[in-house]
């Protein structure tokens, strides 16, 4: 097992629209080939328990422990998994550049590559063969590094996708019924480019952004409501260097009806970075 680190709660915020920092901030330490370049999250409802998706084809599952207050102190893993291709082979190389993740509530995989222009697989098992969703022609204009990091699925199973790139000028909000339709297109809004999606027990859409420039990030998550798509609400934003490189975000509820975004950052498997959870309390 490789355990974590450290446990940070942050100074309390003053009161403002905007947080310019989590509330609570947990360094993961661990090591190994199957630690790290994490760029999907999902946690349990009860929040004790998260997968961790790499971009370097696995998968971690941990469990997460907390202290009276909620905050995570300390994180357990308890298995790994590679990523299988629609063949059955493991995922190896640029194939295994997983980026986006989402578990529905029976345990299947949804999961969003970055590689080849962007593809989804579907997965009724984790550890078996994909199924392969069908692809957007759109998508053919994508840059292959710069192509589907965000994913995430709504409580009736229909599949969201936003690119890391413009199309035209803007972000297209993908949604897949039957087929793919452009349901939104999200302005861009200053360096920020979608890294992460995930849907709320509260029923709304948020997407966490990513700016970086030399060895510097920020971070910036908002709300996307049903109906009005295309006019994101940022409900947090960091300052250049805050934080690290936070790719994957997933929406809990604690207890007490607190709605929480947990966010967890990409080291790119190098010293010169840190796997962060960072945790936000988030308005109603």
């Amino acid at each position: 097992l490789f355990r974590s680190a450290t446990a940070a709660l942050l100074p309390a915020k003053p009161a403002r629209a905007v947080a310019d920092r989590p509330d609570q901030l947990f360094r993961w330490d661990g090591g190994g080939p199957y630690f790290g370049g994490f760029s999907g999250l999902e946690l349990s409802t009860d929040r004790s328990r998260a997968l961790f998706l790499s971009d370097r084809g696995f998968v971690v599952r941990a469990r997460l422990i907390r202290d009276q207050a909620g905050a995570i102190t300390e994180i357990e893993k308890i298995e790994h998994f590679d990523l299988h291709g629609t063949e059955g082979a493991v995922l190896q190389g640029w194939r295994g550049d997983a980026e986006g993740l989402d578990q529905r509530p029976d345990g299947t995989l949804h999961i969003a590559f970055e590689a080849a222009r962007g593809r989804i697989y579907h997965y009724a098992d984790e550890r078996g063969p994909a199924t392969a969703l069908p692809r957007a022609q759109s998508w053919r204009r994508l840059p292959g590094n710069q192509s589907l990091e965000a994913l995430a699925l709504d409580e009736a199973g229909a599949v969201y996708t936003i690119p890391e790139a413009e199309l035209d000028g803007t972000f297209p909000l993908y949604r897949l019924q039957q087929n793919w339709e452009v349901l939104a297109l999200i302005p861009r809004r200053g360096d920020f480019v979608p890294v992460g999606l995930d849907f709320g027990p509260d029923g709304n859409l948020y997407l966490l952004e990513r700016r970086f420039r030399f060895a510097f990030f920020a971070s910036r998550i908002s709300r996307l409501r049903p109906g009005n798509w295309a006019r994101p609400e940022t409900l947090a934003e960091t300052a250049m260097g805050t934080l690290d490189n936070h790719e994957g975000i997933s929406i809990t509820q604690d207890e007490s009806g607190q709605l929480w975004a947990t966010t967890v950052s990409d080291d790119n498997q190098s010293r010169l970075q840190r796997t962060e959870i960072a945790e936000y309390r988030l308005p109603d």
